[in-house]
């Protein structure tokens, strides 16, 4: 056999690699396709890092502030459990040790350590996937062997909780509740609607990014217009007149965007007695029960939302038109919003009693015969 010199070695590597990105870079049908470009070698995964959630994806993208945040903090744990110095150097077992180093993460509250959740875990693992993707390091672990989470299912309020907490609230009380009852907003939507985003002559509320004013943009910058009843708007008129102004509908105390409008929710589910009575949570620095104090995890912003859906949903209004006024681009979340109800529909407890029926019938004829 003959012996190749180091030259011809060189030569037939290159033409392997040239082989090789020609059969890459073409699809089944032979039609070239897009290659992201692999790292550097000297790519230092710190910078990296700081290049990806500053002038790179994070300006390519033009993150809100919570974006960043979230994905800043989880690269930095993932920079304190691998060791790698160079991003081309990251496996599928850097990964793995990730996942197990995420699960010991504690955080810190006001009195106590406590793990962080298991969807927790998963977001910033995803979050850190999505940043080795970015430099071209693809299926470095199978979709398997990613952490996992129990889904919690969107649940709508019952009108008779709802009906209860507005008989119990004050004025300015029933005024939040209403709102996010009839305009299905976010918590950050609702805290930020000034009263110039509202047109009582045709009933409709505005909803957009504002950044320079309070440096807070709309989730997806999805601008949208959404109608509200003939009842809010009156409300909301009594309102604008017992505080006068052009700013925001829910001010706090300095003319800023009031951040605790839950808070006024939880409190109004208390005196209701509306309360699970199971969880825990901090009131002035304390680990409290929800039997007792306004912290209770059944009662938030984004229920209300939920809420708002499938009651729109019930009255007979389509669900891309649903999707629209809640700022989805997908028409997936609505019926998400709609599946708890459906199961206690009249149609369905019908189907459910039905079926029940057939397992009944042997057992009441049991019955008769042994009598």
């Amino acid at each position: 056999m003959t012996r190749m010199s180091p030259l011809d070695r060189l030569e037939q590597r290159k033409a392997e690699l040239r082989q090789s990105a020609c059969t890459d870079g073409a699809d089944s049908s032979g039609q070239p396709r897009a290659v992201r470009p692999q790292p550097a070698r000297g790519t230092r995964l710190d910078a990296a890092i700081t290049e990806y959630v500053t002038t790179g994806k994070s300006a390519e993208k033009n993150w809100r502030k919570h974006t960043r945040q979230c994905y800043t903090l989880g690269l930095k744990l993932f920079r304190e459990s691998c060791g790698k110095t160079y991003v081309n150097e990251i496996e599928g077992d850097d990964l793995r040790q990730f996942k197990v180093f995420l699960r010991k993460q504690e955080t810190q509250t006001k009195t106590a350590k406590k793990r962080i959740d298991d969807r927790t875990v998963w977001n910033h693992f995803n979050n850190v996937v999505a940043f080795v993707n970015s430099y071209g390091l693809r299926d470095l672990i199978p979709q398997g062997e990613w952490p996992t989470y129990e889904e919690k299912p969107p649940e709508a309020y019952d009108a008779e909780d709802v009906t209860r907490m507005l008989q119990i609230a004050d004025e300015d009380e029933r005024d939040v509740i209403e709102f996010f009852c009839g305009v299905g907003f976010r918590n950050g939507e609702g805290t930020h609607t000034e009263w110039q985003d509202t047109d009582f002559r045709n009933k409709e509320i505005t909803i957009y990014s504002k950044a320079e004013r309070f440096d807070w943009k709309v989730k997806d910058s999805e601008k949208r217009t959404v109608g509200i009843s003939d009842r809010l708007v009156e409300r909301l008129k009594a309102r604008h007149k017992r505080h006068p102004g052009d700013g925001l509908v829910f001010p706090n105390s300095c003319g800023n965007p009031d951040k605790h409008l839950l808070r006024i929710i939880k409190r109004v589910a208390l005196r209701a007695g509306l309360n699970c009575g199971q969880c825990m949570g901090t009131h002035n620095r304390k680990r409290v029960s929800c039997r007792t104090h306004p912290v209770c995890h059944k009662w938030i912003v984004h229920n209300f939302r939920k809420t708002w859906a499938t009651v729109q949903a019930e009255v007979g209004a389509a669900i891309p038109t649903v999707s629209r006024d809640l700022g989805h681009s997908s028409l997936d979340t609505p019926r998400k919003y709609l599946a708890s109800r459906d199961r206690r529909s009249a149609v369905r407890r019908s189907q459910i009693n039905a079926a029940d029926a057939f397992f009944a019938a042997p057992a009441r004829n049991e019955q008769s015969s042994t009598n």
